[in-house]
Parts: structure tokens; sequence; C-alpha cells
């Protein structure tokens, strides 16, 4: 069953979980431009005290690197329930 509001709550969240994701891209991205490495080379590099890093950093750069996929794999069901639901839309 198709309704709009179904069709605007999923559009709503696909938009939400667009911005996580891109937010979270940008932010692993300037990390990597700022210490120019990624968060392993990094995290080896602080245990090794080859790096000044913040403790607090470094773990909001690794829940950044392992929250990625699960934004990223939950704005990709977005996207097919909402082409799915465009389709049952289409056929009544």
């Amino acid at each position: 069953m198709h309704t709009d509001e179904y069709e605007i709550s999923i559009n709503r969240e696909l938009n939400h979980h667009q911005h996580v994701v891109k937010k979270i891209r940008a932010t692993l991205a300037e990390r990597r431009q700022r210490y120019k490495m990624d968060y392993a080379e990094a995290a080896e590099a602080a245990a090794a005290g080859r790096l000044v890093i913040a403790a607090k950093e470094l773990a909001a750069w690794q829940e950044d690197v392992e929250a990625l996929p699960q934004w990223e794999q939950r704005l990709d069901e977005y996207r097919k329930a909402l082409a799915m639901m465009r389709i049952s839309a289409s056929r009544s």
C-alpha cells in the first residue's frame, strides 16, 4: 500500500541520511588532509608516540570511521525503499 505520507517520511529519512553521510565523509577527508594519513595509520602512529593527537580527537575519528558504513547502508536501504514505493505507486 502506497500513501504520500509514507513516501514523504521515507524521503525525509533519505535526506537526513544523505546529510549525515556527507558530513562524516567531509570530516574524515579533513582529518586525512590535516594529519596526512588515514585513521588506522594515525592510531598506530599515536600509539607509537609518532603523532601528537588528543585522545578525544582520535576517539571521534574512530567513531566516524565505524559509523560511516552503517549510515551508508541505511542510506542505501532508504533509496531502495523509496524506489520500490515509486514503482508500486506508478503501477496503481
